[in-house]
């Protein structure tokens, strides 16, 4: 669906009955509250521009921090671009994978897209420290540049902002802008000065928006208390800002301003652990002026919340009567903040609207009523907190890795047995072998290419010192050494070096474990975790990026002219029983394969599989994960000879998201595979070219169900299954480009030499209830991934 008929909906949909001590609009009522009619809500008809899917421009300015761009700070880019000029040319600047620190004020600029050059928006972070009550001297500005404050003697909540954007027209696309000033407080370290703590002071504002037709797209912004500011212009001129597919994280009027917001399609998430003894705290705190129709928009999105947080212990906002002292509001001259909440996920962490900053009681009708409401939510039955699903066990229905006492992990794990680790060291000692049941959450970013000491290694740390890469493309050169296997002392040296690499980033996982991502940027880059002969394992909610292997081995047989191989995946099970894979982002991160140079005539392979399951792996279920820009994502089986493989690999995959990738989603030996409800996304222009989706191949059985296909107009039905010596499959109630597709027919014309029975020898029993493929795409894309367990339920 095109994005403004999205908008045109907004909160327009058929209601439900919800009983909660939070208002509710009435139908009638809720039509009033478009997306559109908050965007309307200024000069001229805006309509925000498409930015998922499209292909990123070229960026007229390049900041990278090693120089190797037109600027090295994003200031220096942003003061180059020119003023308004009237002819409405866009900007475009480029960050590069890095940290930038340091604030950023955009005032009067021409239309400009700020594009973070990253596979994620977490690879780049646009960061700065300031906090309201932060001392200063009079008349000397240390704060953002758009909001000097020089007369105080303080910072002060505006002049704390990371980024100001005081400009009209401009994007934010893929990047993270955050103010780590309060982060230490919740690592137990005390406020920062005497200048901030529970009574104020630590306001603390990632980013500021002051203009209209602003835009973020795929944005993370991180804070604590006031993360995100949007103000209302003094000329009146316009301050529409529109968040589509974002996060924001913070906890106290963490979204707030008297600007007219919309935030679509994205998730919320109410932070712990700085209010210690103190958990609470309000999400949204509009400031609109009472003459003002519309203010807040949340819809289609999850407000969820970190471990700690009670049941009903955050306030859904408050209205920010700014200017107003206690007590002293008025209907007529005080604003009054408007918000709305609809068709999204509300968790259990969330209670009622709460008094509003000047004392004003919350009340829905009266002289002093608040324009604070909701309409059409959910609030699963899950526990308060967004992550708190750690216990969570699979459904016993959900797939393959339900069957034969179904799949627990660390369910059972006693509270000793309970680990948050945040580097290699803790996660290894976390998970230390012993049959005990346990669960260990991930919070923040794990690189498992790191010493003890939290030191990046790379290709020297591993390196034997016999091996010399000169030395061994002279010596293993087909044109000198043929098709033979390499043998000899640099091939000796390179199998060295490749096993000092994977004792260090390869992490076995032991039985009964459940591993999980905690906050919002829960990931593991740079190593495997390994599945080898263990039973009862949960993987849910992290981000695997570049099992990069610095080593790959050279085999002259492969493929007609050779090929590099490279040993890792994201996460690998080999012989491992009743696994669930679930909510799970992979990418092969900053180091995709089209980067690398070619030898031997072939391009050389860093990445592996993201996912890979074999040598009598089974009873697994994959289920709502996103991959995306990888070539070989998935194999099912490892060799047609592994005899052993026959009756095992039974693996479910279901609401999956494969986008921009090459192949092997999956690619299947031996197994009975059930693959519904999933999308495979080939539209997005990619370095990846497109191959195939699934692969039937020696002895397998696959039946396919309700799945989307959203490809060029030129790949037919005919290349979305290759038969790979199998001859087994099955498909019912697919769709191909909006359309239904028999791909039972298409396999029997493009392989006529095959025969191809009506079924695949088996039917599923084990799968929850399944989607249309009409509302496949529309379900996948918005929960699918790590960071949206919400939106799925259990």
């Amino acid at each position: 669906m095109k994005l403004w008929i999205w908008l045109l909906l907004g909160c327009v949909a058929a209601a439900s009955a919800q009983e909660t001590p939070r208002p509710q609009l009435t139908d009638e009522g809720a039509s009033k509250y478009s997306a559109a009619a908050y965007l309307a809500q200024g000069p001229g008809d805006w309509q925000p521009a498409v930015l998922s899917g499209s292909a990123p421009p070229k960026p007229d300015f390049l900041v990278a921090a090693n120089g190797s761009g037109t600027h090295t700070s994003l200031q220096a880019a942003v003061d180059a671009v020119a003023q308004p000029d009237g002819s409405m040319r866009r900007f475009v600047i480029g960050l590069a994978p890095g940290v930038y620190r340091g604030q950023v004020c955009i005032q009067g600029k021409a239309p400009l897209l700020l594009l973070g050059l990253g596979a994620s928006p977490a690879d780049v972070r646009i960061v700065a420290s300031r906090f309201a009550g932060e001392s200063k001297a009079a008349g000397v500005n240390s704060g953002n540049p758009c909001q000097p404050n020089l007369a105080a003697t303080a910072v002060g909540t505006a002049s704390s902002a990371t980024l100001a954007v005081f400009s009209s027209d401009v994007q934010l696309q893929q990047l993270t802008v955050e103010n780590d000033a309060m982060n230490a407080v919740r690592h137990g370290v005390g406020y920062p000065s005497s200048g901030a703590g529970e009574a104020g002071g630590a306001q603390a504002v990632a980013l500021m928006t002051q203009g209209d037709k602003i835009q973020l797209n795929r944005v993370h912004l991180l804070g604590h208390q006031d993360t995100f500011y949007v103000r209302a212009s003094p000329q009146k001129t316009g301050d529409r800002v529109y968040v589509q597919q974002s996060l924001v994280a913070g906890d106290v009027d963490f979204i707030f301003g008297a600007g007219t917001l919309v935030v679509d399609d994205s998730t919320i998430v109410s932070r712990a652990g700085r209010r210690a003894g103190n958990e609470s705290g309000y999400v949204l705190a509009p400031s609109t002026a009472s003459a003002t129709a519309l203010g807040i928009l949340v819809v289609n999105s999850r407000l969820i919340g970190e471990p700690g947080l009670g049941e009903g212990s955050i306030a859904l906002g408050r209205a920010w009567d700014q200017g107003v002292p206690k007590g002293a509001w008025q209907k007529e001259s005080s604003p009054n903040g408007q918000a709305l909440v609809c068709n999204s996920i509300l968790g259990a962490h969330l209670g009622p609207w709460s008094t509003s900053t000047a004392r004003r009681p919350f009340q829905s009708s009266g002289e002093s009523a608040n324009r604070l409401t909701e309409w059409h939510n959910e609030s699963p039955a899950l526990t308060p907190t967004a992550w708190g699903t750690e216990r969570e066990r699979l459904n016993p229905q959900d797939g393959w890795a339900a069957a034969a006492g179904g799949t627990r992990g660390g369910a059972d794990a006693l509270p000793q047995h309970v680990y948050t680790v945040r580097n290699r060291a803790e996660l290894v000692a976390a998970l230390a072998p012993g049959p005990l049941a346990r669960i260990v959450r991930v919070q923040g970013r794990i690189d498992l290419s790191t010493d003890d000491a939290g030191k990046s290694l790379g290709m020297e740390d591993y390196r034997d010192p016999a091996f010399d890469p000169a030395a061994f493309l002279a010596a293993f050169d087909p044109a000198v050494w043929g098709k033979k296997p390499p043998v000899g002392p640099q091939e000796e040296a390179r199998q060295r070096s490749s096993r000092k690499q994977a004792a260090h980033i390869v992490v076995r996982i032991p039985s009964n474990t459940t591993v999980i991502g905690v906050g919002s940027d829960a990931s593991i880059v740079n190593g495997t975790l390994f599945l080898d002969k263990v039973d009862n394992v949960i993987i849910r909610n992290l981000r695997f990026e570049d099992a990069y292997d610095f080593f790959p081995a050279w085999d002259a047989k492969d493929n007609a002219n050779g090929e590099w191989n490279s040993e890792y995946d994201n996460v690998t099970l080999r012989g491992a029983t009743h696994v669930w894979v679930d909510h799970c982002s992979f990418d092969d991160g900053p180091r995709p394969d089209h980067l690398e140079p070619f030898l031997f005539g072939r391009q050389v392979q860093r990445h592996d599989g993201m996912l890979d399951i074999t040598q009598q792996s089974n009873w697994v279920t994959v289920s709502w994960n996103h991959f995306r820009q990888h070539d070989k994502t998935t194999l099912v089986g490892s060799s047609d000879s592994q005899v052993l493989d026959v009756d095992k690999l039974k693996v479910s995959f279901h609401h999956n998201w494969y986008e921009a990738v090459t192949e092997r989603t999956p690619r299947v030996r031996y197994g009975q595979v059930h693959i519904y409800n999933n999308l495979f996304d080939t539209q997005r222009a990619s370095s990846y070219p497109y191959a195939y989706s699934l692969g039937v191949g020696f002895q397998s059985a696959i039946v396919s169900e309700r799945n989307v296909w959203l490809t060029p107009r030129e790949v037919g039905a005919g290349k979305l299954v290759r038969a790979l010596k199998g001859h087994r499959f099955m498909d019912r109630g697919s769709w191909h480009n909006g359309k239904p597709v028999d791909l039972l027919a298409a396999l029997r014309e493009t392989y006529p030499k095959i025969d191809w029975p009506a079924d695949s020898g088996w039917l599923p029993s084990l799968f929850l209830p399944q989607d249309a493929a009409s509302e496949v795409e529309h379900r996948v894309r918005q929960g699918a991934g790590a960071g949206r367990l919400f939106i799925t339920g259990p």
